[in-house]
């Protein structure tokens, strides 16, 4: 009996190089027809990206062109970890989205213009800074379990929280994510953005601080925001407050209740996801 082929054997990889010396891995599972529409997977925080790799091969055999790139600060080789010698946040984020754009309109030329890009929780926030700032670069944005995370749609004991965030990792150099069991290692200027947005409902980044929102909300592009039931990280209060701060996004909205599923294992029992991102994508 033939084995099935592994994940390794049915994607491809390719390093791509920052200016700052490090790099990061783009990983892409290929549809079977040249013309297929291609995503983009951005991943959560503190994510490895190895975990969207059964889900870019699923979506390459329901048709669909499909790449996850590692986050900064989490790539497996060529990257650097996040403390007081090495910093970054959002700005580098959407560098990074920018950079494995580009290479995938390298490798799948019909692409170019024409990339969906699905953003994983902070992926989506990253993911809507960049559809902002380069819209002629995307078709479309996919949300999944992706969230505005303004304090007020989570309540006060979030205020505190992510606040509490913000200064640690300040103080830190880094914030420990491991060791206060949220997310991983990651940078302070990331986590500090990530805690102004939280507190005030805006997205502002880079040095000096620019603030993207207007750009959000002037976007025009077509939208699939997915929540999942019982998703405390991402719940539906705050999975709404996308479209209500980008109200330019034509939105479709999609809900799965489920058993299996939560805020990260839909990556791994990925079949309704993909599902409502083929359907979709077809209207």
């Amino acid at each position: 009996m033939t084995e099935p082929l592994s994940v390794a054997a049915t994607t491809e990889t390719y390093a791509i190089e920052r200016a700052e010396g490090t790099s990061f891995t783009l990983t892409v599972a290929r549809a079977a027809g040249p013309e297929a529409p291609t995503l983009l997977v951005v991943p959560a925080m503190g994510m490895s990206a190895g975990y969207y790799d059964k889900l870019i091969v699923a979506f390459a055999e329901a048709g669909i062109n499909a790449g996850r790139m590692e986050q900064r600060g989490h790539e497996e080789v060529g990257g650097r970890v996040a403390g007081w010698a090495y910093d970054f946040g959002y700005a580098d984020l959407v560098d990074d989205i920018a950079a494995a754009v580009d290479r995938l309109g390298e490798l799948i030329p019909a692409s170019v213009g024409a990339t969906y890009v699905l953003g994983h929780s902070l992926g989506g926030q990253a993911a809507s800074a960049y559809a902002a700032l380069h819209p002629d670069r995307v078709a479309g944005l996919v949300y999944v379990a992706s969230q505005t995370p303004y304090w007020r749609n989570y309540g006060p004991g979030f205020l505190l929280a992510s606040q509490a965030m913000g200064l640690v990792g300040r103080v830190v150099g880094h914030f420990p994510g491991k060791q206060l069991k949220f997310a991983g290692r990651e940078a302070r200027t990331l986590m500090k953005e990530w805690a102004r947005y939280a507190r005030t409902g805006r997205l502002r980044f880079g040095r000096p601080a620019h603030d993207v929102t207007p750009a959000m909300r002037a976007l025009a592009k077509p939208a699939l925001i997915v929540s999942i039931e019982d998703d405390w990280l991402a719940p539906s209060a705050t999975v709404e407050e996308i479209h209500r701060r980008m109200p330019g996004l034509e939105v479709e909205r999609v809900h799965l209740d489920e058993p299996g599923i939560d805020h990260f294992k839909w990556a791994r029992k990925p079949d309704s996801t993909i599902a409502a991102v083929k359907e979709w994508l077809a209207r």
